[in-house]
């Protein structure tokens, strides 16, 4: 009679839940919730990064091209008066 028992005992260890398992379950949805933060914000700081450096080299392009412009109108009227 003791043997009877043995199955049913077996089904109820398999089919509760631990409290174990619920807390790791929580810690690795914390940790994966925390690294894509981590991920996100790395991402920000390369765009942001990135977009500064589009915007000085644009800058400067019209800085110089500007300082050519001005070179050749000068050189070109220099020519016209000499």
């Amino acid at each position: 009679m003791e043997n009877s028992s043995l199955p049913n005992d077996v089904c109820n260890n398999l089919t509760t839940t631990s409290t174990y398992g619920d807390n790791s379950n929580l810690y690795l949805a914390y940790i994966r919730d925390l690294a894509l933060k981590i991920v996100y914000v790395i991402m920000g700081t390369v765009v942001i990064l990135d977009n500064l450096f589009v915007i000085i080299t644009f800058v400067l392009f019209i800085k110089i091209t500007d300082k050519v412009s001005l070179l050749a109108i000068f050189y070109t009227l220099r020519n016209y008066f000499e």
